[in-house]
């Protein structure tokens, strides 16, 4: 008997020394070889210095954390699971994660976060699972997600303010099941987002402020009827309902798809606005070519001076104007041109050789439509032998029109 007290002493002693750093109120568990801390709902204003680095879950939800800071996780090369649920984090300080290589899953949701920094990410080399939902994120770099683009396979950015996603790092995550940007302010998805995402199983996009999709392979997997998934065609599970869908010619080609889905409404234009998308006629998905409506007609302008063109157009979609230079190249934006999305061009400091016909080029994807402006230069003085001259290749404005 005495013996058998002798034993249960030995191996309570010796948990108590595996778990001795344990910190004050949470609960350490030891159980094959694999230590759990669990530190939930205790108040905790910070995270504690004396976690066990040996920790392979750490659970530190429902507190009150507001930063991760760069020794927080020093030398927990073991951690696999870390919970950050429910604080009110809104600092994630450089490199806060950088020891922690064996991390599968980082749970940062309903947090106060607003962005997430290049750097606040950086040293999780094999994680598997990021869900950021329920923040009050604006803006995500784009390299912030560069350390562990070929290990992730759930990322979760619902319910936050986003406008934009670094869509260029979601393109390399071939190891994407589930994506979730819902509830967000997302107008903009950049095309062959998803072409190479081929595990890609489920992406919700609800509640945006989508207008328009690009064509993408990933839509047509969504099919009903579709071949038989494999590990390189998974069937999809697509949500975009709860967007201002804009029912024209660029949607047609999703219109075509067979789906099921009861959510998709047609914001605009006006002739279908509130009916349900897939009940639409394909007739009714219609554009309207480009009319330019307004322009510059002629203008003079003194050598050196700024020379500002100007070329209004409507259609649906909206065009895109582009301006040709006289000798017929396209005028990119440079230290002297600069081309706005109104279809203003500025010629900063005119020469000589700016004198010409431009020509306003507006496009969609119902077509084109031009218009020419004429620009006239009109050259300063030369001083020539100790007289003042004035070339004659122009003749003289009275003023400058507008």
């Amino acid at each position: 008997m005495e013996r058998l007290l002798l034993v249960q002493l030995l191996m309570v002693g010796s948990t108590l020394a595996q778990v001795e750093s344990c910190p004050f109120h949470c609960v350490c568990q030891n159980l094959s070889d694999s230590l759990s801390t669990l530190c939930a709902n205790k108040g905790l204003l910070f995270i504690p210095a004396n976690i066990d680095r040996r920790t392979v879950e750490l659970r530190l939800a429902d507190n009150f954390i507001r930063a991760v800071e760069a020794p927080d996780f020093l030398n927990m090369t073991g951690l696999v699971d870390l919970t950050l649920s429910r604080n009110t984090i809104d600092t994630l300080r450089p490199f806060a994660f950088g020891d922690l290589e064996s991390l599968r899953s980082l749970h940062l949701d309903s947090n106060r976060l607003t962005e997430i920094r290049g750097e606040a990410l950086r040293g999780m080399l094999n994680l598997q699972h990021l869900i950021l939902s329920n923040n009050q994120l604006v803006n995500i770099s784009g390299a912030a997600f560069d350390d562990f683009l070929a290990t992730l396979e759930d990322l979760d950015l619902s319910y936050n303010n986003l406008r934009s996603v670094p869509w260029e790092g979601i393109q390399g995550m071939f190891c994407l099941h589930t994506l979730n940007l819902d509830h967000n302010l997302i107008d903009f998805i950049m095309e062959g987002t998803f072409d190479e995402l081929y595990k890609l199983s489920r992406l919700d996009m609800t509640s945006n402020r989508l207008s328009t999709l690009p064509p993408d392979p990933l839509f047509a997997r969504s099919q009903i009827g579709a071949i038989s998934p494999t590990p390189y065609t998974a069937t999809i599970v697509l949500s975009f309902g709860g967007n201002p869908l804009h029912c024209n010619c660029e949607l047609l080609w999703l219109r075509r798809l067979a789906r099921e889905d009861d959510m998709e409404t047609c914001a605009s234009p006006q002739h279908v606005a509130g009916r349900y998308f897939w009940s639409v006629p394909e007739e009714d998905f219609t554009c309207e070519p480009p009319l330019i409506t307004r322009h510059t007609h002629k203008l003079w302008v003194l050598e050196g001076q700024r020379a500002t063109l100007r070329c209004k157009a409507l259609g649906d979609p909206e065009p895109v104007i582009h301006w040709v230079s006289p000798d017929d190249k396209i005028i990119a934006n440079s230290s002297r041109a600069v081309s706005f999305r109104n279809g203003t061009l500025d010629l900063l400091v005119t020469t000589i050789r700016d004198d010409g016909a431009y020509t306003c080029i507006a496009i969609n994807a119902a077509g084109e439509s031009t218009a020419t402006v004429d620009l006239k230069i009109i050259p300063l003085p030369h001083r020539g032998n100790g007289s003042i001259t004035q070339s004659t290749a122009y003749p003289k404005a009275p003023a400058l029109l507008p």
